[in-house]
């Protein structure tokens, strides 16, 4: 009798540990959203954003950025500390901004290496944090605060094809879509989210709220994208002073 209680506890034991093991295997598992468009095609460079549930509130969300290092051989995903502080990468390689959209916290600085051998002037007009910085192949500046939650875009003063995008978050958790239109968290996603891409409006700045329809695996966010016509190719002033 002795001896089947013993086992029976003994049998208890590993189905609790089982339980526990597969609870925190669930905790860390990965979501994935996958944004398409009215076509059914993945759409990249999307930033899908939603509020923590209220035990993720003192969790600080994920930021999407690109490490100076990394990005003349790819687009990969890091950041840089500085006094203890999260500082967001936005790098210029081959007349580009790498990556062409991050998404950051109100509050956060974001630096713009200069990996070219040219000459670039970055700038933004946006109400969230107009800025503009002059940069030399190599060049050292302070990297730019973004206080204000909202769209940044950026340009560069010389050439004209250069555009980027910042999302500034207030609080929301965040990630950008990936060349397959795929935008993982580490916490399981709502229902339903926010989606914003340069084309679902004219002026790059609409944000809308998606239901997400549940696949095999992974949830499918769809958006409506407008069409945009190529804009007409021009010199700028300077641009052949400065390698454009």
């Amino acid at each position: 009798m002795v001896k089947k209680v013993v086992e029976f506890r003994t049998l208890l034991n590993y189905a609790l540990l089982f339980t526990l093991s597969f609870s925190l295997s669930c905790a860390a598992a990965t979501s994935t959203v996958t944004v398409v468009d009215q076509n059914n095609k993945p759409v990249s460079n999307a930033v899908v954003a939603f509020l923590p549930v209220p035990n993720e509130l003192n969790t600080s969300p994920s930021v999407t950025a690109t490490t100076h290092q990394e990005t003349a051989k790819h687009a990969a995903t890091g950041s840089i500390q500085s006094d203890g502080e999260q500082v967001a990468i936005m790098d210029q390689v081959d007349k580009q901004f790498l990556p062409r959209v991050i998404a950051i916290q109100k509050g956060q600085r974001v630096k713009f290496p200069n990996s070219d051998d040219i000459r670039h002037h970055v700038y933004s007009f946006s109400p969230t944090k107009p800025f503009e910085i002059k940069l030399y192949k190599g060049s050292n500046v302070d990297p730019v605060l973004f206080d204000k939650a909202g769209i940044g875009t950026l340009g560069c003063n010389i050439h004209d094809g250069m555009v980027g995008h910042i999302y500034v978050s207030d609080g929301e958790i965040t990630s950008v879509s990936d060349s397959n239109g795929i935008a993982s968290f580490d916490q399981l996603v709502p229902e339903s989210v926010i989606v914003w891409h340069k084309d679902l409006s004219i002026d790059g700045s609409l944000k809308v709220k998606v239901m997400l329809e549940e696949s095999d695996s992974t949830s499918i966010a769809s958006v409506k994208l407008v069409r945009r016509a190529p804009p007409p190719k021009k010199r700028t002033f300077g641009a052949s002073r400065f390698g454009g």
